[in-house]
């Protein structure tokens, strides 16, 4: 659903809810022009993806903002969305030269293998793969979603997997939705990838807990950026088991 709000006439602000493999809502790019801030035009649009999710009946809607977006952030608060993590950023331009070789690994199109090599590393990136700054909830059903679509490579014998794409714009960036194993290797395919591609970037999202992804991804060249970022979200399947 993408809407846009106007007043007197004028559309003054836009905003997108979707629906994602695990059945979620997932509110983004919400935007009010400078002039019209601070009227409740936001609010309007929350008010109108909260009465989609109503009838949709979907388990929980999400958000992501600036960790110092204070405004996002309250707006989000107050239609009863909860910070539910904290990740941060890093990007690497993509190699201008060819490697001299490439770990090999093979994509997973199955949906249940998948499953078996992501759901593993559930609680190690606190609950959620990100890419395009989405932040998907790891459930089996996102892993076949994944393994659908070609977004899921392992290496044989090793244990190693990447979630490697981009929800939109690829030409971009490619996004590491989650690394495990031997981290290096993985990088390096990303990278590799990243380049046969001609995407002009990697950007990987990560939490904090996880030192050795942040060790990982300094030792191969990637540059954290200064800002955090939150998700948001307001399950409703736990306000239902509250009222009952």
């Amino acid at each position: 659903d993408w809407s846009v709000v106007e007043l007197d006439g004028e559309v003054v602000a836009c905003g997108k809810y979707t629906v994602l493999p695990d059945a979620s809502a997932w509110l983004e790019t919400l935007r009010v022009i400078p002039e019209r801030q601070r009227l409740g035009i936001g609010k309007r649009l929350y008010e109108h993806w909260l009465e989609l999710a109503r009838r949709q009946g979907v388990p929980a809607v999400r958000m992501y903002t600036g960790l110092t977006n204070r405004a996002s952030k309250g707006l989000a608060e107050r239609f009863g969305l909860q910070v539910a993590g904290l990740f941060k950023e890093a990007r690497r331009p993509c190699p201008a030269a060819a490697p001299t070789s490439v770990p090999e690994f093979n994509l997973v199109r199955d949906g249940d293998e998948a499953a078996a090599l992501l759901m593993p590393q559930r609680d190690a990136w606190s609950g959620f793969l990100v890419m395009n700054r989405t932040y998907y909830a790891f459930t089996p059903a996102l892993c076949r979603h994944l393994a659908r679509c070609g977004m899921v490579y392992a290496q044989a014998g090793s244990g190693s997997v990447v979630v490697l794409g981009a929800r939109f714009m690829p030409e971009d960036a490619l996004h590491v939705g989650v690394l495990a194993g031997d981290l290096r290797a993985c990088l390096d395919f990303a990278a590799a990838t990243c380049r046969e591609r001609r995407a002009s970037r990697l950007n990987v999202q990560w939490p904090p807990a996880a030192t050795v992804v942040h060790e990982a991804l300094t030792q191969c060249g990637f540059q954290t950026q200064a800002a955090d970022f939150i998700v948001m979200e307001r399950r409703f399947e736990a306000e239902s088991d509250g009222r009952k």
